[in-house]
């Protein structure tokens, strides 16, 4: 059985923030595409949601965080992220950063370094907001080398199976199915690209430049 809530819905979404609070998979929207995710700090939830995606366990999933405060708990935040945080958070950039020598993230989960960010989705934030550790691990809802979704039609009809949860919010405004931007800040004055998504990389370069 799949539970289902609507975004506009707070009661609704409380209900799906304790079922995080459980150990359930929840699928949700995004400012990119429909998302799929869990407690990062319950080991067992997330070594099925890897299950799920079919994702090889030496590829970390990304963590969705409500705002500066949660991701600075975590991951060290240097001049260049602060930088890139002013200019595109809450929004379509991922972050790789140092974990925290004294987070106490799960081994399963995440390695020395976590992937970030924090989505422009009043509905995402939301669920985030109203669960016990206000993170939630935020990657695609797809399963690996497939394609990710806007429709939610598109996702009920495709091989994704397992989760617990579905937050409804329609087809989402992103007519490219883009994902996200990945950049790695994890060498401080060496900044990498590892995923064009919605913000190009000329972006990312020219707000760095100006430090």
């Amino acid at each position: 059985m799949v539970f289902y809530f609507k975004c506009n819905d707070d009661v609704g979404l409380k209900k799906c923030a304790s079922l995080v609070d459980k150990g359930s998979i929840v699928v949700f929207p995004t400012d990119t595409v429909y998302g799929i995710g869990c407690d990062p700090f319950n080991d067992e939830s997330v070594l099925r949601l890897y299950r799920i995606k079919n994702r090889p366990l030496d590829k970390y999933m990304p963590i969705l965080t409500n705002g500066v405060d949660g991701a600075s708990a975590l991951v060290e935040i240097t001049k260049e992220a602060a930088t890139l945080i002013k200019q595109f958070w809450p929004g379509q950039l991922t972050l790789i950063l140092k974990t925290k020598k004294n987070s106490l993230i799960p081994k399963y989960t995440f390695g020395k370094t976590v992937a970030i960010r924090i989505p422009n989705n009043q509905c995402t934030i939301k669920l985030i907001n109203m669960t016990r550790n206000k993170l939630l691990v935020g990657t695609s809802a797809n399963l690996s080398s497939h394609h990710p979704f806007v429709d939610i039609q598109e996702l009920e009809a495709s091989n994704l199976h397992g989760y617990d949860a579905l937050v409804d919010d329609g087809v989402l405004n992103n007519s490219l199915n883009a994902v996200s931007t990945i950049a790695d800040l994890v060498e401080v004055g060496n900044p990498k690209i590892i995923r064009e998504g919605l913000i190009p990389r000329e972006r990312i370069f020219t707000v760095l430049k100006g430090l």
